[in-house]
């Protein structure tokens, strides 16, 4: 069951890092962007989410 959830969790950032080099190519999104996104959608977050979002967004900037 592990190994699925990874799997799943690995084509959904490869498919976050397709959609996010697509944007920067098009200049609608930069590693400041996303730390934009992440400043406004934090307070809504559990502490646990925001973690989450932090590794995905550095993830993302790799």
């Amino acid at each position: 069951m592990l190994e699925r959830q990874n799997s799943g969790e690995d084509a959904l950032m490869d498919e976050l890092r397709r959609m996010t080099k697509e944007q920067e190519q098009a200049g609608e999104m930069s590693p400041t962007r996303m730390e934009e996104i992440y400043a406004t959608l934090s307070p809504f977050l559990t502490e646990k989410q925001r973690e989450k979002m932090r590794e995905v967004i550095r993830r993302l900037k790799e």
